[in-house]
């Protein structure tokens, strides 16, 4: 159960209550957006945040939700792994890709370029920063806007799982697994 009481459209003032109505989108908005929502601002801010990085990381979708996945993985968050489970469904990655997440090392899932990539992920998800080749790595291979794109990425991930885990917040199905 949740740490915080929800918050609802009623608990922002009227000129930010188009940031309720964007998230609700016709219905009731995903939890992580309630919780948030005890701070209109903060969760406005957030939403900006995370819609530049989905749209300017320098990764296509399915890309951008392989990366956002294998950090979930990383830190184990259940709600983000769930709920990117299914947009990166949507987005037309099957349930073989996804899984192989879990051993993408020897996976034949992904080719040299996104191992790359997976491997900066998985070292950015440490506590210390990446190293300098393995950032050589993805700036070879992807270029300096992505790796810079993937460096806020990763770490905005990274916060939304830190969020998640103090306020309790799970998913709001059945859980899907970590293996589908």
């Amino acid at each position: 159960m949740p740490r915080l009481p929800a918050a609802t459209r009623g608990d922002f003032a009227e000129e930010l209550q188009y940031v309720w109505d964007a998230v609700a989108d016709g219905r009731e908005p995903p939890d992580i957006f309630k919780m948030l929502g005890n701070n209109p601002h903060i969760l406005r801010s957030y939403l900006r945040l995370g819609n530049g990085l989905w749209a300017h990381s320098g990764l296509d979708v399915q890309t951008r939700e392989l990366v956002i996945l294998r950090s979930a993985l990383n830190k184990q968050s259940r709600y983000e792994w769930h709920q990117h489970v299914r947009i990166g469904r949507d987005a037309g990655l099957s349930d073989e890709r996804i899984n192989a997440l879990h051993r993408w090392q020897e996976s034949d899932q992904f080719d040299e370029k996104e191992k790359v990539l997976l491997a900066y992920v998985d070292e950015l998800n440490r506590d210390e920063p990446p190293s300098a080749e393995a950032l050589d790595r993805l700036v070879g291979a992807w270029g300096r806007q992505t790796a810079v794109g993937v460096s806020v990425l990763v770490p905005f991930y990274e916060m939304t799982a830190k969020f998640l885990a103090a306020m309790d917040v799970q998913p709001e199905e059945d859980f899907v697994g970590w293996t589908l």
